[in-house]
């Protein structure tokens, strides 16, 4: 199988690091955006959890509303 391309993110850099600010899961149970916030591990580079949450369909903008949440942060 041949290996995806990465695009460029255009809010992030991938080498950045995610910071989980509040722990609670704030998604409906049960949802794909639960799931996708339950993926996020601290310390975490944005490029790993782009590879993980896109299994799940997910993407930057999953990330983008968790920050602007305030639920996560990107350094």
């Amino acid at each position: 199988m041949a290996d995806k391309r990465k695009r460029k993110t255009r809010l992030y850099q991938r080498t950045q690091v995610i910071h989980i600010l509040k722990p609670d899961n704030p998604r409906r149970e049960g949802s794909n955006r639960q799931k996708i916030f339950a993926s996020i591990r601290e310390g975490m580079t944005v490029d790993e959890f782009l590879d993980v949450v896109s299994e799940l369909k997910g993407g930057t903008k999953d990330l983008q509303m968790l920050v602007n949440s305030g639920h996560v942060e990107v350094t």
